[in-house]
């Protein structure tokens, strides 16, 4: 009998031992899978303005007064990009569809094209946006616009393109989509930028330092 209470003795003590050793284990996963927030500090912040379209390729489209849509980053494109040279935008009177290349940013050498979020004609463009390029990144709702469409199929264009609360979960899972990609591609550490003090990877401003194949596959994969 008092062999038998020490051995379910010893095993209660064992299994407490597991479950807390879990318990732990589970609790430094938990502390290395960080928040959007802290990878993208200024960006997630950021709320969507009301009225604001996003398209699966990070660029949005708002519709103005005079039936244009202006185009721009969203600020997850914005964030990840850092710092550019100058945008490369379109002349008035060029056709654009939806999901192929609109407008490009220029970066040490480096051209990263983003596409249209609708289908339609060039009917401004903001040749301000390369003087301040700083506030463009800042505000990339309001002084980050690239361009303004007159759109020629917008009800259905529309119909592909987020907004609101929907909008708004997509980018935080594409935030953590991207930290997840950083991770997946950290045996490459020239490529991916610099890491922070936990050996967790810094997001924001990122791509300034990829090139290459990895840069390729980013692009591929978050701007198309």
């Amino acid at each position: 009998m008092v062999v038998l209470l020490v051995v379910l003795t010893l095993l209660v003590c064992i299994g407490v031992d597991f479950a807390l050793r879990r318990r732990e284990k589970a609790a430094a996963e938990a502390r290395s899978v960080r928040e959007p927030a802290a990878l993208f500090p200024s960006l997630t912040a950021q709320e969507l303005p009301g009225g604001l379209f996003v398209h699966g390729g990070h660029t949005w489209a708002r519709l103005d007064s005079s039936g244009a849509v202006q185009v721009g980053l969203d600020g997850f494109a914005q964030g990840i990009l850092g710092r550019v040279d100058r945008f490369e935008l379109p002349p008035d009177g060029v056709k654009l569809r939806q999901g192929e290349p609109a407008f490009a940013a220029i970066q040490s050498g480096k051209r990263i094209e983003f596409v249209s979020p609708v289908d339609g004609v060039v009917c401004a463009v903001n040749l301000r946006i390369n003087d301040n390029l700083p506030a463009a990144r800042k505000e990339p709702y309001e002084k980050g616009w690239t361009l303004a469409i007159r759109p020629s199929n917008l009800s259905r264009d529309l119909r592909k393109l987020r907004i609101g609360a929907e909008a708004a979960a997509w980018l935080e899972r594409e935030a953590r989509s991207f930290t997840e990609f950083l991770s997946l591609h950290r045996a490459v550490p020239l490529e991916v930028g610099a890491t922070l003090p936990d050996g967790g990877i810094h997001a924001e401003g990122i791509m300034e330092t990829m090139d290459g194949e990895i840069l390729q596959i980013a692009i591929r994969k978050y701007f198309r």
